[in-house]
């Protein structure tokens, strides 16, 4: 046995920081193989060694920015589908599994020397999620970013207590707005929050996956107030309605998933007034994707009362369509409710519905078939 070390063994914490992520990106990507090499591939198997340059073997595809070349924008105007269960319409990786294409298109990776290992290992790790001791907390962030306003005056960038999970870098940073293994999962895509991406686009953001009581404008207002960030115009429900709500009743099969997540995330539910939430919950109940039904009864079960409800999300069509009024006969409101809350998250302050307006939503659901390549 010989006392040296094995050449033909790579081990990623010894690379740069790009050839350490290319690693998990072999997987973790959107990319075809280079066409030169495709034939090789189909043959001999996939050419690719740790430690090699991942780039010469496979073409990543991207979403197209304003500064990309015209054959990524002639990609996406051939390709939408592909496109679409792959990504929200922002750009904004859409579908777990692409956390290498989501991280190689931020300012920490591209500027800086973040890879996959600045948070995860495959050996020296908790199992869930294989992430390094402490790096579910703010020193994920703080190991780069040390300045005093990342630190010990927090509040002064986050203008939340420094306590709160306001003031937990990921929270805001990278939001749980991917879709993977029957919920949310963080983005990898490191952003400034905005809401400019779901004024225009539907994307939630990070302001209001958290204060789902709350509406996009006032979420725009806010970092306005606070970072100085452009105001656009909005909708009147986009004024009005809270932005949860609305992509739990009109949004798509992917805006419908991740508000259901959300309304049972706890750090979400602690700043939300939660008491409200049920009843919108309860008309994901009889939605037609059986996920979004999954993932609805798992929040629902959460509250209180309504941990034993009698309810399969793979019964029957007939039993599912009346699914949501029977959960919400099931529900009492704890403690009425503030006129302006109720008008924002369409219940009057007893806790019912507002019936001819949710309706009316209801009516207007993005009914689009969703497809999500995880």
């Amino acid at each position: 046995q010989s006392s040296g070390d094995d050449p033909t063994i790579v081990n990623p914490a010894k690379l740069d920081h790009r050839r350490s992520s290319q690693v998990c990106g072999q997987c973790h990507g959107v990319f075809i193989n280079r066409e030169e090499i495709a034939m090789d591939f189909a043959q001999n198997g996939d050419p690719y060694v740790p430690g090699d340059d991942l780039h010469q073997t496979r073409y990543y595809i991207k979403y197209p920015t304003k500064e990309s070349d015209s054959e990524r924008w002639k990609e996406l105007e051939t390709n939408p589908d592909f496109f679409a269960e792959r990504w929200w319409e922002d750009g904004t990786i859409l579908a777990g599994g692409r956390e290498f294409t989501a991280m190689a298109e931020t300012g920490c990776y591209q500027k800086g020397e973040m890879s996959c290992l600045s948070c995860h290992s495959m050996h020296e790790s908790d199992p869930s999620d294989q992430l390094k001791p402490d790096m579910r907390s703010n020193q994920a962030c703080v190991q780069c970013h040390k300045a005093k306003q990342y630190t010990s005056e927090i509040r002064s960038h986050t203008f939340h207590s420094s306590d709160s999970s306001g003031s937990q870098c990921m929270n805001c940073h990278m939001p749980y707005n991917t879709y993977a293994l029957l919920g949310s999962i963080r983005s990898h895509q490191i952003s400034v929050p905005s809401v400019s991406a779901s004024i225009r686009h539907g994307v939630p953001n990070a302001c209001n996956l958290c204060h789902l009581d709350q509406t996009m404008d006032w979420a725009q207002q806010q970092l306005s107030h606070w970072y100085g960030t452009p105001v656009i115009d909005v909708t009147e429900e986009q004024r009005k309605i809270a932005a949860s709500v609305i992509w739990a009743i009109k949004g798509h099969a992917a805006q419908r998933v991740i508000a259901a997540w959300s309304m049972g995330w706890e750090p979400a539910r602690k700043v939300s007034q939660e008491d409200w939430v049920p009843p919108i919950l309860a008309t994901l109940l009889g939605d037609s994707y059986g996920v979004v039904r999954y993932v609805a009864e798992k929040a629902l079960r959460t509250y209180s009362g309504l941990e034993d409800m009698d309810y399969d999300f793979l019964a029957h069509r007939g039993s599912l369509r009346g699914a949501p009024e029977r959960i919400r006969g099931m529900w009492k409101l704890p403690n009425p409710i503030s006129s302006d809350l109720a008008s924002k998250v369409l219940l009057n302050f007893e806790g019912e519905i507002q019936r001819s307006e949710f309706s009316r939503m209801l009516r207007a659901r993005d009914n689009r078939s969703v497809t999500i390549k995880e």
